[in-house]
């Protein structure tokens, strides 16, 4: 079908009739009648029974119209995006970070440079570790904030700080106060483990071996906010990072630091041939700003 064709029989079905799509189009009933039947002779099939003047879609047309609304949704974000594009006066940052980083860092680093920079626009994406190379890649990101250094020449990864990764418990379940815990505390401990938590994880597990502490995770969460409500309910312990502990700490949780400290190096990564570097730059001081105050 025609980028035509396809666009009448959107209106023809949505609308229920082809008086009221060629209204909806500005067109004549005739000329949405004679693309209508051609794109059916083209396709081999009718789209619609005519039953005592009405139309009614067939099954087929129920099928191709899921596919085809699926790309008249997606011309909608293209205009949108186009006048965005046209509205902008300073430039436009997407920034792609792992989710506990877009929920704290990256929303008080936004809103500065906003003040700073009232005519640059953002957008915002979370992304798991594995997904913020290809987010640079494919450029739907300018620039991504993780646990991991991008070891490629396509890549600038700066090394901007190191956070800690902490233990969250039940109000009172644990001694001690806000001192610093061993991982010993977590070994035969009910554990809330977290799916996908890439580096953090993969360090935490690598410090655990060592530790030859072996935690009973009795259950996996998908979210820090999810793992935060099983530990302050007493469903167990869990291990996240320090800016994820600082922002769900409410009554009813405690957090402490391991002793030793288990670090986690946070990265700011772009493309080598970022275009928009010097934007990205000013950007990334804010950010760096905003983590060294927490």
């Amino acid at each position: 079908m025609r980028l035509r064709q396809i666009e009448i029989f959107y209106h023809v079905y949505k609308e229920g009739s082809i008086s009221a799509a060629a209204r909806a189009l500005h067109v004549s009933q005739p000329s949405v009648s004679k693309v209508l039947r051609y794109a059916e002779d083209q396709l081999g099939f009718d789209l619609f029974k005519r039953t005592k003047g009405r139309l009614f879609p067939t099954p087929a047309a129920d099928e191709l119209f899921l596919d085809i609304k699926d790309i008249y949704d997606r011309i909608g974000a293209f205009d949108r995006s186009a006048k965005n594009i046209k509205n902008r006066k300073g430039g436009h940052i997407r920034i792609g970070a792992l989710p506990s980083l877009s929920l704290t860092i990256i929303p008080k680093a936004v809103a500065r440079l906003r003040a700073l920079h009232p005519e640059t626009s953002f957008e915002i994406t979370t992304a798991h570790s594995d997904d913020l190379g290809s987010a640079l890649l494919e450029k739907k990101c300018d620039l991504c904030l993780g646990f991991s250094e991008l070891n490629d020449e396509r890549f600038v990864s700066q090394h901007i700080h190191d956070i800690e990764l902490m233990l969250i418990a039940q109000k009172g379940q644990l001694p001690g106060g806000t001192d610093g815990v061993d991982l010993g505390t977590l070994h035969e401990s009910d554990f809330i483990g977290m799916k996908d938590s890439g580096p953090a994880g993969a360090t935490l597990g690598k410090r655990l071996n060592e530790a030859r502490a072996i935690p009973n995770e009795v259950v996996t969460a998908h979210t820090y906010y999810v793992a935060a409500s099983l530990v302050r309910l007493g469903a167990g312990l869990s291990v996240v990072d320090q800016f994820t502990a600082n922002s769900i700490m409410a009554d009813g949780l405690d957090q402490f630091p391991f002793s030793p400290p288990i670090a986690l190096p946070v990265y700011g990564t772009r493309l080598t041939d970022a275009q928009n570097s010097h934007l990205i730059a000013i950007c990334l001081d804010v950010i760096i700003a905003v983590i060294h105050e927490q």
